[in-house]
């Protein structure tokens, strides 16, 4: 449930940076939309950063399962955005086509990796720690 509550934080920064987007990156052309990706993308590495290791006494199954929910809430999140503006799954998987300069394959990727990454960064500091 924590896992799940750290995710819910990242629905304010995706749609700030859709603001962002489309208020200040859109003058840059065709460079807004992949810089928005990639922003939204470091933005979601540094809260799972900060956040995930918080939630105390897991493995790395655990953090594998916070990847794997945090990327199907993402897609399912932004489905339903979709939805709601009358599009579809069509336009979900249309977002995945990079070859346009949309970065949304980076940010499912990066939402399904940021924890078991913050696990294994996490664990090399406590083996250099314990070391010393």
């Amino acid at each position: 449930m924590q896992a799940i509550g750290i995710w819910l934080l990242i629905i304010p920064l995706a749609i700030l940076n859709g603001g962002l987007r489309e208020t200040v990156l859109i003058k840059l052309g065709s460079l807004a939309l992949p810089l928005s990706g990639i922003i939204l993308s470091v933005s979601i590495f540094v809260v799972a950063y900060l956040l995930i290791p918080k939630i105390k006494n897991c493995e790395l199954k655990d953090y594998i399962i916070f990847g794997v929910i945090w990327f199907a809430l993402t897609n399912l999140f932004d489905l339903s955005m979709y939805i709601s503006e009358g599009g579809g799954f069509h336009d979900l998987l249309n977002s995945y086509n990079f070859l346009e300069g949309n970065l949304w394959i980076l940010v499912v990727i990066t939402t399904f990796l940021s924890p078991i990454i913050v696990f294994k960064m996490k664990n090399n500091k406590q083996i250099k720690k314990n070391n010393y």
